[in-house]
């Protein structure tokens, strides 16, 4: 009986293991998007950095537009630095390093290429900033460029601490913060953290109806992130944050205001 058992397993259940993953790995290999960032991640912790910028003037030649290279490429190259870490082929520093490069470049671009952003009559006001010691700041800076070519006010700040990041919104008038973790590593155990930060920053705005929007890879790859910290909205793609600043603004001034007559 075990024999045939085993014959059984051989014969059926393995071949049809071995189908499946190489068809996964064949959907994957497929993907020329996933391709090119696995790639240009590889490159930018190369000891030569120049074959990593010539397939970032390639690829911007073929995309439609700037934006669309930083959200098409970048972004998922940053993904790409992050599983380069848990597959152990690099270290944390060289994911910071990395990210730098691809700020280097979309500074670089922007500067260069970027058309002038639209003109509104009364532009909203947004803060973006990374977690206070999170040392990865490529998820601010790519949403400040995209905000601010869609004619939004962007500040974009620095802070060190809660109390640094409550003190600007305590001391300026903003619609909404987008508040980021890392774009390449998950940083499941820094939720907690970031629920406090938002609650104080809350507590200590001028706008009483501040809109939260939070970005990262966790949030990316977790939909009970978002209400774990506290936040009115979460972006799984950067070509998402303008639209969930606009939602989560709306959901904001639509609630009542609190009614004291009865104390």
């Amino acid at each position: 009986m075990r024999a045939v058992q085993t014959e059984s397993i051989v014969s059926t259940v393995i071949p049809h293991l071995v189908v499946k993953h190489t068809t996964a790995r064949t959907r994957i290999a497929q993907d020329p998007a996933e391709i090119r960032a696995a790639e240009l991640a590889r490159l930018l912790i190369a000891p030569n950095l120049a074959d990593a910028f010539d397939l970032i003037d390639k690829s911007l030649a073929r995309a439609a537009s700037p934006t669309a290279l930083f959200t098409g490429l970048f972004e998922p190259t940053a993904r790409s630095l992050g599983n380069l870490w848990s597959e152990d082929a690099c270290s944390e520093f060289e994911v910071t390093i990395g990210l730098c490069h691809l700020q280097t470049a979309m500074r670089r671009i922007s500067f260069d290429l970027l058309s002038a952003p639209l003109a509104r009559s009364q532009p909203r006001s947004v803060l973006l900033v990374s977690q206070p010691g999170e040392p990865h700041s490529f998820c601010a800076a790519l949403h400040a460029e995209l905000l601010r070519q869609a004619g939004w006010n962007t500040v974009s700040e620095f802070p060190d601490s809660d109390r640094a990041l409550a003190d600007l919104v305590a001391s300026g008038w903003f619609d909404a913060v987008n508040i980021s973790l890392s774009p390449s590593l998950r940083r499941e155990h820094w939720l907690p953290r970031v629920a406090e930060t938002i609650r104080k920053l809350r507590a200590a705005s001028r706008n009483p109806a501040l809109a939260v929007v939070a970005s990262g890879r966790v949030f990316a790859e977790r939909s009970d992130a978002v209400a774990l910290v506290g936040a009115d909205a979460a972006t799984i793609s950067s070509v998402q944050i303008e639209r969930c600043l606009m939602r989560a603004l709306l959901n904001r001034t639509a609630r009542p205001a609190a009614n004291f007559a009865w104390i």
